[in-house]
């Protein structure tokens, strides 16, 4: 049986999923075509939003502005689908010497980062922590997103639309506005790293890295705040945290599987640093990887190909897509829908 939608979406990581939503709001009919892959780095990704790169105290990119959207995008989210998926979250910073304390205070006097960190330092409970004293440093407006629970309860909104077709994408079978037995008016691709072999946007310069993270259960771990030192440790459940993440910028990619498969080295890493913050045993119940879509200049690709009307992307949301998509997916709608400019910085006609 033929079928017609609007929009043909490729791709149910986060950026397929936050679009296939928005375009569903809008009144658009949507067809995502997912295999469900159990490495999809949507799968893994933490989820924690955080509009301060915690290593440099600076504010990221466009952060007021997404930062004043996404309480109004996940708000309509949870009430879609019925059920808590963002919540707010401390984010404290462990801060173990005198050059970081006065750094922090520095960086808290200039203009653009007030708005984000408060300026007073605080004592943490020194029998979490062995060998140094901590000092606390708190940042404003973090959040964290349940990304995991909310893949799987929008595939199955989905799957009871009858908008999911679960298969690898055949591009042999794509012709113009048509896909099989499928009429579309666009294809958007938003494969996540799976986009660097996409044999229609060839020249798009992605830099994709592999990152590694564990789940630990812990009793005695804060569980209304994340930290963070050289790791992350967020609270997800009762007495569940996810630590991580690594980086490897260099990996097997002779297969998915030998891609994502897990390091043990990499594993150890992440044990000893959660290490250096507390003594408290601990359990580790889970290790996962999963492939970053990054962009040799860390910013999104976003829009038309320039040769085919009907075809677009949106991908390379790297390590900040809760941060950055729900409204960079408004501004990709009105790009298709009204004609409105990309912001330069995304849109992928900056390689072409």
């Amino acid at each position: 049986m033929n079928k017609k939608v609007d929009y043909l979406i490729v791709g149910q990581g986060l950026a397929g999923t936050f679009l296939a939503f928005e375009l569903m709001q809008k009144g658009k009919s949507v067809m995502v075509i997912d295999k469900g892959l159990k490495y999809s780095s949507s799968r893994v990704a933490a989820g924690v939003i955080n509009p301060i790169v915690l290593r440099r105290f600076t504010v990221t990119w466009r952060a007021k502005e997404f930062l004043n959207y996404n309480p109004f995008f996940y708000e309509k989210l949870d009430k879609y689908l019925g059920k808590q998926y963002h919540f707010s979250l401390p984010l404290k910073k462990l801060i173990s010497s005198q050059d970081e304390i006065d750094f922090w205070k520095y960086r808290y006097d200039k203009e653009d980062v007030r708005d984000y960190i408060y300026k007073e330092l605080t004592d943490v409970k020194e029998n979490l922590f062995p060998t140094e004293k901590f000092k606390v440093g708190l940042a404003k407006q973090a959040s964290w997103l349940n990304i995991s629970d909310l893949l799987v309860d929008f595939r199955a909104n989905l799957e009871a639309k009858n908008a999911l077709l679960e298969e690898e994408f055949d591009f042999s079978s794509l012709r113009t506005n048509r896909y099989k037995n499928i009429e579309f008016g666009r294809v958007v691709f938003c494969e996540g790293a799976r986009g660097k072999y996409n044999p229609l946007f060839k020249s798009l310069p992605f830099s994709l890295n592999k990152g590694q993270l564990i789940t630990v259960k812990n009793n005695q771990l804060p569980s209304d705040s994340l930290l963070k030192k050289k790791v992350f440790i967020l609270p997800t459940s009762e007495s569940i945290f996810k630590v991580g993440a690594t980086y490897s910028w260099k990996w097997d990619t002779s297969s998915e599987e030998a891609a994502h498969k897990i390091e043990p080295e990499k594993t150890e890493l992440l044990k000893t640093h959660l290490e250096e913050i507390t003594t408290s045993n601990y359990e580790v119940v889970a290790v996962q990887t999963g492939i970053r879509p990054s962009i040799k200049d860390r910013r999104p690709l976003i829009g038309q190909h320039p040769d085919k009307a009907d075809v677009y992307m949106f991908n390379g949301m790297g390590t900040r897509g809760c941060f950055m998509a729900p409204l960079l997916i408004d501004e990709f709608i009105n790009y298709c829908e009204q004609g409105a400019d990309l912001h330069k910085e995304v849109d992928l006609r900056r390689f072409l």
